[in-house]
């Protein structure tokens, strides 16, 4: 495994490198000899590139019909006031043409009997708040409703008619249309969604992509990554029944979805949740990105359940076609499989008055994996290779992880209720240190842990709505080997020489031995008062104390890269990474914020979104550290290197490159929590007629994130290392925010619902890792445009600079259209087309933490290679279309492909630039099929689900190596044959799925 970004170490300085080894995406693993025709072909290349998408996209009508033909279960999107958890039910009770006021309005929920009470006022207008996501009926008196469904963070419009000497009050207004008011840009995913849509994995965030500018991936590995736009992924957030699952120490921004093939949560226990895109409301808080918010599933008054068992492998797997070429190699794909099962049970502990749930998930994957030496056409049967050779073959990866999720609630008396949750996570993962090149002994396991506990009491009275919660949580993560023998990394060079080498094969065991950990206190209160007419106030105070345990080593024992001669097959030993001793940092973080909400209906047609954050961290970044003292004094001193003038310091040598070193030397007392995160959100809909058929919403936000504590310890624990490399962080902290602005109609068009938007986020203050070392003129020496200027000054490393700098920008253009399940019709059909243009100012074209030029040329703008420009969505399920009560769902998701970038050194190692390559067209439909089959005790579901029904090959990452033959100032060499070349897979090929359920 190559660990993620932000436990990577920089290489040395002093090591002799053939090009930049940081400045292209991970997924394109180039090899440096391997290059295509010269980069005057590039330009045809591309035109060859356009054509295979012009290719790809005549085939996309083909798969659009189809997806019209699927059945779907998209309920209508709500809109409207934001709730963590719960939902609102607001509207207005007459009598004949009079208000009817002071009338007792009750809704009461159907699953579990709890009761919601309000009074109509003088209008006759009510008001119920902090309502629990379901079904519900409303009774006025003595008359009763026709039952009403809520989802998360809901606003629903009732408007009720009572009817003399009849038993049913009459729900006036379009039911289909009555969420449509609101500012926020986002989508619902409903249970039947979870439930029906085709999937393999069993996470439930899966299913986010259904919203606009939203990407959700699972690499080759199995991890997954959650990202909205050009946006850094570590800057989303998941709220689960309220609770932020917020990553402090690691990438990913939520716990425990960095570097696993595992899921977050069990989706049995997931009822529904709601994916905010833009202009959330000002109680979300640690998110600049997408925001989730999901709601568990609770016990109800009658016993239900269910067991259920999941099964694929690579019998029903077809071949990618790097398997496929291993295998003309003589090394066999091995039997693999994967395995999910689960029970949840949920009933009455007191009817109507208290309630359990419980649910419990595994997983079981062995994946295989194809151990291969690469270019073995340069090396001779002789030496140390026909030993290499054996190691290769077939091996799996092992995965084993179990969910742990029980509920407890009680309405205490009718205005007062209490909910206790807790959840456990255990996660065992044996993974290879890289894919394809690591022998069977280089492997490591990578544990993901979390305890979550959570208390909650509500109290509803008199117009007041008060939540309290208290909670508990404890992340680990935990990557650890029990090797000896010293990481061996074989490498190849055409020309016989260290520089221009290519990785042949990986042996001795992994170096990797890391522990972090984050353990909180949560204190919170949040308060909504609706006792001012056509104003829905809220607000809310966070108080929460959190631990960081940071340790370990990425240097258990000694790296070794060693170049086989071509000639004698015998090695050598390029360079030495000596094992670096076990050390951390341990420190303590106060979180606080506060908000203020207003949603005010101005007036029939007019809703405004008035809202204030404000957010505070005493210590995000361990600020007592203090700068080691033999990393202070090289500073200070004569600039030792050839070049410099007499009497000039290093640090002025640094001056002149524009950077100040003193902003990056750590005194303990020298750095400042920031104290402006002040985050007002604006918003408005009008409804344009007054039937809620034309909907105009804009609106405009700003949302400050964080900052992972993991940079705190490559800080502490790479400047531990003598003469070691140089890490420092800037002193004047800063926290990541996004400024969101949106414009948008919502319209009925006969029986569908359609949306129309724009949206423009600009994020700013991202950290970056950068090269900060400068020549005694301020300048970068002889490197590569690509390249920083490695080193520092003589008996020390690479000198890294951490600060606050990166900024990104995405453009979205939406049009969404859904039809929604209605009882006559039982299917439903919704699609969402994203245009997007995304750019970034970190010069790898990524957001990656680092960054590793900035500073070298002016401020400028690159393509994001984490956006693509076109996508659509489309997603489905019918109840009643095929024979034989079979149910048929479907989701087809079209792309434009993700860019990549080209480095481009055919004019010789310094005059390296970089173009942009277009992938191919991302192209997969996904289908199931279920048939229920009822008895006396229950019913048993039987289902198949095909992933990637037509077997599109979806590429992940190109060879972007451009280098040119013949020419003496180039370095490398070579005949540039692969400029292009995918080299991973991004998607699954064509996989079968049998799941069987049976529930009570």
């Amino acid at each position: 495994m190559r660990p993620s970004a932000s436990r990577a170490t920089a290489r040395p300085p002093h090591r002799p490198w053939p090009r930049s080894w940081c400045c292209a995406p991970r997924r394109e693993n180039r090899r440096h000899n391997d290059l295509p025709q010269q980069l005057h072909d590039l330009d045809a290349y591309n035109k060859n590139q356009e054509t295979n998408m012009k290719t790809a996209t005549r085939r996309t009508p083909t798969l659009s019909i189809m997806a019209a033909a699927l059945a779907a279960a998209l309920i209508v999107t709500p809109y409207a006031s934001a709730q963590l958890s719960t939902a609102t039910i607001q509207g207005q009770v007459t009598r004949g043409s009079a208000a009817a006021a002071g009338t007792p309005v009750v809704a009461v929920n159907q699953l579990n009997g709890y009761a919601y009470n309000a009074v109509t006022r003088a209008d006759g207008s009510y008001i119920l708040t902090g309502v629990a996501p379901g079904t519900y009926q409303i009774k006025v008196g003595d008359q009763t409703s026709e039952l009403v469904t809520l989802s998360v963070g809901q606003t629903s419009q009732v408007d009720l008619q009572l009817q003399d000497g009849m038993t049913q009050v009459v729900i006036t207004g379009s039911a289909t249309r009555r969420d449509v008011a609101g500012s926020e840009v986002g989508t619902s995913v409903s249970r039947q969604q979870i439930e029906k849509l085709p999937q393999v994995t069993r996470n439930f965030l899966s299913f986010a992509d259904l919203a606009p500018g939203v990407r959700f991936n699972v690499d080759q590995s199995g991890n997954v990554k959650l990202q909205s736009g050009a946006q850094n992924q570590d800057n989303v957030n998941v709220f689960i029944d309220g609770v932020s699952q917020k990553n402090n120490i690691l990438r990913g921004g939520i716990a425990g979805l960095d570097s696993s093939r595992g899921n977050p949560f069990p989706q049995s226990a997931v009822a529904e949740y709601k994916v905010i895109s833009q202009n959330y409301k000002a109680e979300y808080d640690q998110v600049s990105s997408a925001a989730i918010t999901a709601v568990t599933k609770s016990g109800g008054n009658e016993l239900h359940g269910d067991a259920f068992w999941d099964h694929t492998g690579t019998n029903v797997t077809a071949m990618d076609p790097f398997q496929k070429d291993a295998e003309r190699q003589g090394i066999g794909r091995p039997a693999s499989s994967q395995d999910q099962y689960g029970v949840t049970l949920g009933g009455p502990i007191v009817k109507d008055k208290a309630h359990y749930f419980f649910a419990y998930e595994g997983k079981k994957i062995d994946s295989p994996r194809q151990v291969i030496a690469q270019r073995t056409d340069l090396l001779p049967n002789a030496g140390i290779v026909p030993e290499l050779l054996k190691e290769q073959g077939a091996t799996v990866s092992s995965f084993k992880e179990d969910l742990f999720l029980l509920k407890l609630d009680t309405q205490l008396t009718e205005d007062q209720r209490v909910e206790a949750t807790a959840r456990i996570r255990r996660e065992t993962d044996v993974i290879p240190e890289d894919q394809k090149l690591s022998t069977a002994e280089n492997v490591l396991n990578r544990s993901n842990d979390e305890d979550r506990f959570d208390f909650k009491h509500e109290w509803n009275t008199h117009g007041f709505l008060n939540e309290a919660r208290l909670g508990y949580e404890k992340y680990t993560w935990n990557p650890h080997s029990t090797a000896t023998r010293p990481y061996i990394r074989y490498q190849v060079s055409p020309s016989n020489t260290d520089n221009n080498v290519v990785d042949v094969i990986i042996t001795g065991g992994s170096p990797n031995n890391q522990y972090r950990q984050q353990e909180g206190k949560l204190a919170q209160d949040d308060l909504t008062y609706t006792g001012f007419k056509g104003h829905t106030l809220k607000g809310g105070v966070k108080v929460k104390h959190i631990t960081y345990n940071l340790s370990g080593t990425a240097f258990a024992v000694d790296k070794l890269y060693e170049r086989i001669d071509t000639v004698t097959g015998q090695p050598s030993i390029i360079r030495t990474e000596p094992a670096v001793p076990a050390n951390g940092v341990d420190f303590s973080n106060n979180q606080y914020g506060l908000y203020l909400q207003d949603d005010w209906q101005y007036n029939d047609k007019l809703l405004l979104n008035l809202g204030l954050r404000y957010d505070y961290e005493d210590n995000m970044l361990n600020d007592h550290y203090v700068t080691p003292a033999d990393r202070v004094a090289i500073f200070d001193k004569q600039d030792p290197r050839d070049g410099a003038p007499a009497g000039q310091t290093y640090a002025q040598s640094l001056a002149k490159g524009g950077v100040n070193i003193k902003d990056y030397i750590s005194t303990g007392n020298s750095r400042k929590p920031f104290k402006n995160a002040w985050a007002p959100r604006l918003g408005l809909s009008y409804d344009l007629f007054g039937d809620r058929a034309s909907v105009l919403f804009a609106g405009w936000g700003r949302a400050y994130d964080r900052t992972i504590a993991n940079h705190a310890l490559d800080e502490a624990q790479k400047n531990a290392q003598s003469g070691g490399e140089i890490w420092m962080i800037r002193n004047d902290h800063k926290m990541a925010y996004t400024d969101q602005y949106s414009l948008g109609l919502r319209q009925a068009l006969g029986i569908w619902n359609g949306e129309v938007g724009y949206t423009n986020s600009r994020s700013h203050n991202q950290f970056n890792w950068f090269g900060g070392n400068r020549d005694p003129k301020g300048g970068w020496g002889t490197q590569s445009p690509i390249d920083p200027l490695f080193g520092s000054v003589p008996g020390f490393g690479t000198l890294v600079l951490g600060d606050f700098i990166t900024q990104a920008k995405t453009d979205n253009i939406y049009l969404k259209m859904d039809k929604p399940y209605t009882k006559s019709s039982t299917w439903s059909l919704g699609a969402t087309y994203t245009y997007s243009r995304g750019e970034t100012t970190n010069k790898e074209w990524t957001n990656d933490i680092f960054n590793w030029t900035y500073g070298r040329y002016p401020y400028a703008w690159n393509p994001s290679t984490d956006v693509e420009k076109h996508r659509l969505v489309v997603s489905g399920v019918s109840d009643g279309v095929l024979p034989w009560g079979l149910m048929l769902s479907g989701k087809v998701t079209l792309g434009s492909g993700l860019p990549y970038r080209i480095t481009d050194c055919s004019k010789g190692f310094a005059q390296c630039v970089s173009a942009k390559g277009e992938a191919n067209a991302f192209h997969q439909v996904d289908v199931g099929l279920a048939k229920d089959v009822g008895f006396r005790y229950g019913h048993v579901a039987l289902r198949l689900d095909v992933l990637n029904l037509f077997n599109s090959i979806n590429y992940g990452g190109y060879d972007g190596w451009a280098g040119g033959p013949g020419n003496p100032q180039n370095r490398f060499g070579g005949d540039n044959k692969n400029l292009g070349t995918p080299n991973s897979v991004g998607g699954p090929m064509r996989t079968l799925k049998f799941s069987a359920r049976y529930a009570f």
